[in-house]
């Protein structure tokens, strides 16, 4: 048979794929479901998010100049407002704190706050009270005003947050990235198997048979579910890229990670190479649909141990010899290294080696699955064990 003629029938077979898939009702509730994840990921930050914190601060008469001074130019710099309330006296200041109209209370030397207020206003109100006191201290023991603003204006050290990854808001997009991939290449993995389980309990392979080879039929199903599948990945992901690329996007998210996003739609459909063919191959040693769970449970506890790794481990140190080792293995490097690299700590040479082993490998086992399937389908009336099919040695 000469290549086009291969490719000519694993085409119709993906083609029907396709077609049932695109009639079927849970693919379609599928995909409008995900649509709406990802419009939600997108609208729902900024529905939510609400106008910036407002806090209030009651006083016995207006506000000191330099108190609200200092406390506006905070609130400008954390993005949080400051409204003022002026009390008549000391109870006045204390009843609007604890009826919920102010969040601090100032009174002579005594500082009302709510048991409900955040830690961190109390404390800017403490410490321009702090500077204000101070200010008049220097002023009684000689200091002019232009020193005292130098004083003042000395700027605190730069502060540089360090961890194991260097971006957070990237690494929370890499992480996500990794669970929505197990979850895609699980879900399309367990459609191949239910799809060759049917195929050879109802006897449709045996019909496929007579016209086509069984790589065709192999290669045509996974070809066919892998493009349902990243439809509906990129229905998922599309809205979120978009939201981060543009500049009102709505998410506070580094604009890097759309690119983040568009590589573990590669590693999805690496991944999906990787798997689909071991999830095909087990399943086709089935005699009853029933069995395929059963059938396919050793490669559904490898990518589920697999995705516990990434997401559990990854994260927590991805610079360690065990990070760096799940990310090149090539089984364990489709959920794995999107982390890693979402991490910022990945060297390039480091993701094209694990992408060209992971390829490699999704070969092998494509070559290795098309004998196996080979070998299955055309055994029927008992469920068979893997060594009964496997490729002889020569």
């Amino acid at each position: 048979m000469s290549t086009s003629s291969w490719w000519e029938g694993t085409r119709l077979v993906a083609a029907r794929s396709l077609s049932d898939g695109a009639r079927s009702r849970t693919m379609r509730i599928t995909t409008l479901i995900l649509l709406l994840i990802g419009m939600a990921v997108v609208f729902l930050p900024r529905v939510l998010g609400g106008d910036q914190p407002t806090y209030t601060l009651a006083t016995v008469g207006p506000v000191s100049p330099a108190v609200q001074t200092q406390l506006d130019a905070a609130g400008q710099a954390a993005g949080f407002g400051v409204e003022y309330l002026g009390a008549a006296d000391t109870q006045a200041v204390e009843f609007a704190v604890r009826e919920g109209d102010a969040t601090v209370g100032l009174a002579d030397t005594i500082m009302y706050v709510r048991s409900d207020a955040p830690g961190a206003f109390p404390v800017m109100v403490a410490q321009a009270v702090v500077a204000q006191e101070s200010a008049g201290l220097m002023l009684e023991a000689g200091l002019t005003a232009e020193q005292i603003g130098r004083l003042a204006s000395i700027p605190p050290p730069d502060q540089v947050e360090v961890g194991p990854v260097e971006d957070e808001g990237r690494a929370a997009v890499g992480f996500v990235v990794g669970i929505i991939l197990y979850m895609g290449i699980m879900f399309s993995g367990q459609m191949i198997a239910m799809n060759v389980g049917m195929e050879k309990s109802t006897r449709i392979a045996e019909v496929l048979l007579a016209v086509l080879r069984p790589s065709q039929i192999l290669v045509g199903n996974v070809i066919g579910i892998g493009i349902q599948t990243l439809v509906q990945l990129l229905v998922l992901a599309v809205p979120i890229v978009v939201a981060l690329t543009v500049a009102d996007g709505g998410l506070d998210l580094p604009s890097v990670a759309a690119g983040d996003i568009g590589l573990g739609v590669a590693w999805f459909m690496i991944g999906y190479v990787v798997y689909a063919f071991l999830f095909a191959s087990t399943a086709a040693l089935v005699d009853k649909i029933t069995e395929v769970g059963s059938a396919i449970m050793p490669v559904t506890i490898v990518l589920v141990l697999t995705y516990v790794g990434a997401v559990v481990l990854v994260p927590m140190d991805p610079n360690s010899p065990l990070s760096i080792t799940m990310s090149m293995f090539p089984l364990t490097a489709p959920m794995a290294m999107p982390i890693r690299w979402a991490a910022g700590v990945v060297p390039v040479w480091q993701l094209l080696l694990s992408m060209g082993l992971a390829i490699a490998t999704a070969a092998l086992l494509a070559r290795f699955g098309s004998r196996v399937y080979q070998r299955a389908l055309v055994v029927t009336g008992r469920r068979l064990k893997l060594r009964e099919v496997l490729p002889e040695r020569t």
